[in-house]
């Protein structure tokens, strides 16, 4: 998969590769069958300047949407996924603190995070963005101490 991100630009997908061996395909009875592109999102690298993309459950995985970093040939790190969220920096994804995390072992810290990477992507990715709860929870407070919504120019809101 590396092949197929490696020269594309922000904004480009794999699919857009002249060479077919660099587009996303599979190998059947030696011959190269490029993979359908139904989802135009997959295989895309992100871009630095535009919004972040939506993120899904499987941001580790190339194949899955909107995980190619701008520059880099790799899918987005945790604590870039983080950042995307607006997930602040000392939440607690475990009950073992930071400094003892920091404290360990390179082997015991690889170990660590083989059995708790993928669940921690997966909260991440099933998460709303903390920035869109801290505002929809401004708005259930206004409610609840006004017993109305402040209306801006042109909006309308039901409660």
């Amino acid at each position: 998969m590396g092949a197929w991100i490696h020269d594309i630009s922000e904004g480009e997908s794999a699919f857009d590769n002249e060479d077919i061996n660099k587009r996303p395909h599979k190998i059947v009875d030696g011959e190269i069958v490029v993979h359908n592109n139904k989802h135009s999102d997959k295989y895309i690298r992100q871009c630095w300047d535009k919004v972040g993309p939506c993120v899904h459950t499987y941001m580790a995985n190339l194949a899955s949407q909107n995980t190619v970093h701008p520059v880099d040939d790799r899918a987005f790190s945790i604590r870039e996924l983080l950042l995307l969220m607006n997930i602040p920096n000392n939440f607690k994804w475990s009950e073992i603190s930071e400094e003892e995390l920091n404290n360990l072992p390179l082997e015991e810290k690889q170990q660590f995070l083989k059995e708790n990477e993928a669940n921690i992507r997966e909260c991440i990715g099933e998460a709303v963005p903390t920035i869109i709860m801290q505002k929809i929870a401004k708005n259930i407070k206004e409610v609840l101490i006004t017993g109305k919504k402040s209306q801006k120019k042109g909006q309308t809101r039901l409660i």
